[in-house]
């Protein structure tokens, strides 16, 4: 795709090496206690690409036009699905029950193989877009490879529905919901979409030692506009953010102070026909009056969906962002009180009279 476009407030990024040793292969019940998963098929993988209009290398299919990415969602590129990776085959599929829902929510999760109960581990929260499921949304090329090589847990909720918004949107009222505590009205889709996102999040932080300082939150499409949500509303949570071709943004330089405290790594097709790359600019925009930490990637030429979920190269990136900032290390906002200017250099000595 050529070079890639960077405009950001200065923040360094660098890549991790892999732990040494792998723990040998566990069941789907081992991995996941106290959870209901199976390991992912070949048959589900392939099913979830959907109909092939292009080759995974984007070039086009044998007597197929290439889809036009200019003609929004009629022009979609979509590849097959590719020979499962090592990584890949160890995903899982899992279900919880959802109280306020009513209802069995579907989630896929990644567990490295190197992890260790005894050593605190980073983990990702990933959304999904529009209509994508969640084990479409952990497929995307080197999601869990770079997972397995630099040690995260990942877990890709279902956020009630497949357009569900993340809490971003209220959305209609669910019938089969429960009602909201002290009314008689059930929940909204909107509010179960977020209430699944984090109950689901605090569920894996109650099962796996997860290192508080590095938990990580990105989504694509509608999952960048739940990232943006989220990010901001439960802003304490988060280590770093990474909104990818994300809807809705942030609108205001008012909005934009919500983010001072977390680094965010916003990334954007710049042909993008169904979220206009605007949307990822005015945020930098916005970001940068606030002087919050940020670094806005653009892809010359992508679209919207095909340029990150096959994609493996730009997938990476968002990883070494992730590498590179935590809790621990990030101190925020620098105020001038935190940088104060050096002590004025001590006059020379006066000649003395000869």
């Amino acid at each position: 795709m050529g070079r890639t476009t960077f405009a950001a407030c200065t923040l360094a990024i660098a890549l991790v090496a892999s732990p040494a040793h792998a723990q040998a292969a566990k069941t789907a019940a081992q991995l996941a206690p106290g959870q209901t998963c199976a390991f992912v098929t070949a048959k589900n993988a392939a099913d979830s690409a959907g109909t092939a209009n292009i080759n995974h290398d984007g070039t086009p299919l044998k007597d197929i036009a290439a889809p036009d990415i200019s003609k929004g969602f009629q022009g979609i590129p979509r590849s097959a699905q590719p020979k499962l990776t090592a990584s890949q085959k160890r995903i899982l599929e899992c279900s919880y029950k959802l109280a306020e829902a009513n209802a069995d929510m579907p989630y896929t999760l990644f567990i490295p193989s190197t992890y260790d109960a005894k050593k605190p581990t980073p983990l990702i929260v990933d959304l999904h877009g529009l209509n994508i499921t969640p084990l479409q949304q952990i497929l995307f090329d080197g999601t869990t490879d770079l997972a397995e090589a630099n040690g995260y847990i990942v877990v890709a909720p279902m956020g009630f529905s497949l357009a569900g918004w993340w809490g971003a949107r209220a959305g209609a009222a669910v019938p089969t919901a429960v009602k909201k505590p002290g009314t008689e009205e059930p929940y909204k889709v909107g509010e179960l979409s977020e209430i699944d996102a984090m109950t689901l999040m605090k569920s894996i932080r109650d099962k796996y030692n997860i290192d508080p300082d590095r938990i990580y939150l990105m989504g694509h499409s509608m999952g960048g506009a739940g990232t943006y949500y989220l990010g901001s509303k439960y802003v304490d949570v988060w280590a770093g953010l990474a909104p990818i071709s994300g809807a809705g943004g942030i609108n205001s330089l008012e909005a934009a102070q919500a983010y001072k405290g977390v680094p965010i790594l916003i990334s954007h097709g710049e042909k993008d026909s169904i979220v206009s790359a605007d949307t990822s600019r005015r945020a930098s925009m916005y970001l940068q009056q606030a002087g919050a930490q940020h670094v806005y990637v653009q892809a010359p030429g992508a679209d919207h969906e095909f340029w990150i979920r096959r994609g493996g190269e730009n997938m990476k990136r968002i990883f070494m962002f992730f590498n590179t900032v935590s809790k621990a290390t990030n101190v925020g906002l620098i105020t001038p009180e935190m940088a104060a200017p050096p002590p004025r250099a001590a006059p020379p000595p006066r000649p003395t009279a000869g």
